[in-house]
């Protein structure tokens, strides 16, 4: 599987030719920092993923991308040059922010090829288990993440009732929307904005493998992850 980012924290093996190279990244530099997405001299506190809280001195703000679409575009025909030597069928973005670089992305890709490229997203969802228990006049438990509590079987002489409640086991990401008839058998290009600790990314190629579909690579504007998100891992 490769693995390829425009504004990346680590060193690639394989490189396309080095001058377009460093003329992607530095205009790619340009059109974030026209935007105003680059914020640097600051503590900030990232999304929270499975193992914890992502903390850093800088932040990318990818939503004050977004608004601008020739810009967009751009970092989208980017990404797709890098992939030209594929034969991509399907790109694939987890909502919400890469469903508009999957878009552009599969379009720069059609127009290399000259044949259609889809465009699909992953959507988020959440896995719970019931779990029921017998409870006194005062309970206590603990549960991971949402919890949804349904009473029932009250004995109003004794105060005792059963709980039912449902405990979130894990999240993960799925192909939704009749989407999987274009993941289905299809060579798929995977495309994000922002890596941190790469668990979207990492749910969003487990979707398009319960899908049945083959991952070629991943695509992103920015990784930030260091040598944690590579074509290796």
């Amino acid at each position: 599987m490769k693995y390829d980012c425009i504004m990346d924290s680590q060193d690639k093996e394989e490189k396309m030719n080095e001058e377009q190279e460093k003329k992607d990244l530095l205009e790619t530099k340009e059109i974030f920092a026209k935007a105003g997405a680059i914020i640097t001299g600051d503590h900030f506190v990232y999304a929270k993923k499975p193992d914890g809280w992502y903390h850093g001195l800088d932040y990318v703000n990818k939503d004050a991308i977004y608004p601008f679409v020739n810009s967009v575009s751009e970092l989208c025909r980017k990404l797709a040059r890098r992939f030209w030597d594929y034969s991509v069928e399907t790109v694939v973005g987890p909502t919400v922010g890469a469903v508009v670089l999957s878009q552009w992305t599969a379009y720069w890709l059609a127009r290399a090829f000259k044949q259609d490229v889809m465009a699909v997203f992953a959507d988020p969802e959440e896995i719970f288990e019931e779990r029921k228990i017998g409870l006194q006049a005062e309970m206590e438990f603990n549960a991971f993440g949402k919890v949804r509590i349904k009473g029932e079987q009250i004995d109003m002489e004794r105060g005792l009732a059963s709980i039912a409640f449902f405990d979130k086991i894990y999240s993960r990401r799925v192909i939704r929307r009749g989407y999987d008839r274009h993941v289905t058998g299809k060579k798929c290009l995977i495309v994000e904005d922002i890596i941190n600790s790469g668990e979207t990314v990492r749910m969003t190629i487990d979707a398009v493998k319960r899908a049945g579909g083959e991952v070629l690579g991943v695509a992103c504007l920015c990784n930030r992850s260091g040598k944690k998100v590579s074509a290796e891992t």
